[in-house]
């Protein structure tokens, strides 16, 4: 089990990467002509596992794959190195609130983005 909870949270990470990026990216990219932030699918799905993060946070909603390594933890701390370290950049201890405040600038900060960089229309 630990290496399925591994696994999920190295998945975590991932999707949090792909947001932190993109949200650093898109905007460097519009400046720098790079084509592939004016993608439409990867900017949909960029903006809605934004604002469905978003929407945990505001209705204290603990995110599914969190639940899902504690489960397949069994509560426990990570055993390997790098998923000591990962969970250490992934999870905050902080207040509630912050994470809230994060996540609803982070969804305006990327609608933001989608009016001033907008996506391609499908051709």
């Amino acid at each position: 089990m630990t290496l399925l909870a591994d696994l999920v949270l190295l998945a975590h990470f991932a999707i949090t990467v792909f947001l932190v990026l993109g949200m650093l990216l898109i905007p460097l990219g519009a400046h720098w002509h790079w084509s592939w932030v004016r993608a439409r699918r990867m900017r949909q799905i960029h903006a809605g596992l934004m604002a469905l993060i978003a929407i945990e946070a505001v209705f204290h909603i603990t995110c599914p794959l969190t639940v899902l390594e504690a489960l397949l933890r069994h509560a426990a701390a990570p055993k390997s190195f790098w998923a000591d370290q990962i969970s250490k950049i992934l999870y905050w201890d902080l207040p509630l609130e912050f994470f809230t405040i994060l996540y609803v600038c982070c969804v305006i900060w990327i609608l933001y983005l989608w009016k001033s960089v907008p996506p391609r229309n499908k051709t």
